[in-house]
């Protein structure tokens, strides 16, 4: 008999193979064509498991939501024996290119971005994480404020969204500037939790 297909498994395996031409080449160098080559297979194997190359192209950056979502889950902003300042920074430092792996995903996310202006397809995607992300750091800093780690009467709307804008506005840098990442990205990173928290010692206890 032959062997049975995991589609979700080959549509995974098409969606890295498009992801490593982004990475490599850009986005304009996404075809089903070329997305088969690296992949390893025929087009009418692609077109098997995808209708059009925009199939292709919304399951990839779902893959990518995923894969960005699933390692902010993964740093807990608040547990206990771990003071606030030290988890925020952590939780900017996870989405940060800050090696190879990191760095690959990140131009990913920046070509999808960049085609989101026009692609209004591609924009709801992004807001749908952009919204999750934000609901994380309102509670990590509702908690904050409750323990004392958070300087007081700050609008915490407004406060998400400059750690998300530092996030975004980090990883441009340093993907256009890797080796700053040894000295003004970080300082840069430890300016931000130094502006937003206070030095007293409540939420350790």
């Amino acid at each position: 008999m032959p062997r049975s297909v995991d589609h979700g498994e080959r549509r995974r395996h098409i969606a890295a193979a498009l992801l490593r031409v982004i990475e490599r080449e850009g986005m304009e160098a996404v075809s089903v064509r070329t997305v088969a080559a690296e992949a390893g297979c025929s087009v009418g194997a692609i077109q098997r498991y995808f209708t059009s190359k925009d199939e292709m192209l919304r399951f990839a950056l779902a893959e990518v939501i995923e894969a960005s979502g699933e390692r902010l889950r993964n740093v807990p902003l608040t547990t206990e024996g771990r003071r606030f300042p030290e988890a925020l920074r952590a939780v900017i430092l996870a989405v940060l290119p800050l090696d190879a792996a990191r760095r690959g995903e990140a131009l990913v996310w920046a070509a999808f971005h960049a085609q989101a202006a026009s692609r209004p397809d591609f924009a709801a995607a992004i807001a749908d994480v952009t919204g999750e992300s934000r609901a994380l750091l309102l509670e990590a800093l509702r908690l904050a404020e409750e323990c004392g780690r958070l300087r007081p009467c700050q609008d915490h709307e407004a406060l998400a969204q400059l750690i998300m804008a530092v996030m975004d506005g980090l990883m441009w840098a340093i993907l256009v500037d890797p080796d700053g990442v040894r000295g003004s990205h970080l300082a840069a990173v430890d300016a931000t939790v130094a502006l937003m928290c206070t030095d007293g010692e409540e939420g350790n206890r």
